[in-house]
């Protein structure tokens, strides 16, 4: 069994679908974790949305369960872009497992994510100069990965370097061979950490790919955007524009208790088939927080999935998706279909649900589907 510890739900997601690329049989969990015959286990600690005392216990918990199911192999998800309480985490888990050595590797080269020369770059651009610079929790400041992290003691080495037998290296990749070359070097002294082309490395050590299932969705089609990201933002706006399908939460709806935003929804679901929520921006509060954000738009979509009792749900910004799912009581998942790359299908009884990270890539099924 390999298991994965992810710091939010939408790279959890991320992993059991490049999991399922290779025919493995995987199971999500948003909590404690029952026995099982899984290939691979994941559990979202949802960490990233929670302050760092609570962080910190969450971690610890849930690596304490992880070590119980003596797995092959226990992956560490992070965030791509190093956002949320990468080391204070990973130090943490080091220590409960006993391990001297912790290799992270971050970049994502296969959707132009790279780290180089102590650097880390979106697109050839300075993190700093993209819209990560504006995370309204972990924003970008610099772009020299020692300052992201806030910590000097790591060491950031090219995949020509030889990895020191002690302390935390940061792999710096620029390509799937510099993956690959890095993958290689693990071993199990090792604490592994990064995000997804790491760990599709690793699987290609032990897995050949495997056909995929046939993607059928399924309507009526519920489609909430958490996301600040701007392209997700534009879509959404285009939608509207094209469809008229979009429904905005904005100051009032935050205020109110919203029955009249869920009939509307309702109606929509069942005359149209496919409806969205989305923020509106412009008439948000400019003091709201994220948490308040995200808990208004679980209780909308919990509302709206008892009323109107959609077939499909999707769901774009991991810590939307940890509170929609915990409004709804969904613990666990089982993952079905891989879009494309972080989009992912899982079934929750009768309800699929979908999820995408903000900044990633919309998948042509679900264009398709609003066009």
């Amino acid at each position: 069994m390999i298991a994965v510890i992810a710091d939010d739900f939408t790279g959890a997601a991320e992993l059991a679908g490049i999991s399922l690329r290779y025919g493995l049989k995987v199971e999500l969990y948003t909590c404690d974790m029952v026995a099982t015959d899984a290939d691979v286990v994941i559990v979202s600690t949802d960490s990233r949305s929670l302050n760092k005392t609570a962080a910190l216990q969450k971690t610890e918990q849930v690596v304490q369960q992880v070590l119980q199911l003596n797995p092959i192999l226990i992956y560490k998800k992070i965030d791509s872009v190093l956002r949320g309480y990468v080391l204070d985490e990973l130090k943490l888990q080091m220590k409960l497992m006993q391990k001297d050595q912790a290799l992270i590797l971050p970049a994502n080269p296969s959707l132009n994510r790279t780290v180089s020369n102590g650097q880390y770059y979106v697109q050839g651009k300075p993190i700093r100069e993209t819209g990560f610079a504006a995370d309204p929790e972990f924003p970008a400041k610099s772009s020299f990965i020692k300052e992201l992290l806030n910590d000097d003691s790591i060491a950031v080495l090219p995949h020509t370097a030889t990895i020191p037998s002690t302390g935390i290296v940061l792999a710096e990749a620029t390509s799937a061979g510099d993956v690959k070359t890095w993958a290689a070097k693990a071993t199990n002294e090792m604490v592994l950490a990064g995000a997804g082309d790491f760990y599709t490395a690793l699987l290609q050590q032990r897995y050949q790919q495997q056909p995929q299932k046939e993607l059928q969705l399924q309507l009526p089609f519920l489609y909430m955007c958490g996301t600040a990201y701007d392209q997700s933002q534009k879509y959404i706006q285009q939608v509207q524009e094209e469809s008229h399908i979009v429904n905005y939460v904005g100051k009032n709806e935050l205020q109110e208790e919203n029955a009249e935003f869920v009939d509307r929804c309702t109606n929509m679901l069942q005359q149209k088939q496919k409806a969205i929520i989305a923020f509106d921006a412009e008439q948000l509060p400019f003091d709201v927080s994220a948490i308040q954000l995200r808990t208004k738009m679980a209780a909308l979509v919990t509302a709206i999935v008892n009323k109107a009792s959609p077939a499909e749900l999707f769901i774009e910004g991991g810590s939307t998706a940890t509170a929609i799912l915990e409004a709804l009581q969904i613990q666990q998942l089982i993952p079905v279909n891989e879009l494309t790359r972080g989009v992912v299908r899982m079934k929750a009884g009768d309800l699929f649900i979908t999820v995408k990270p903000g900044s990633y890539e919309l998948s042509k099924e679900i264009k398709q589907l609003f066009t």
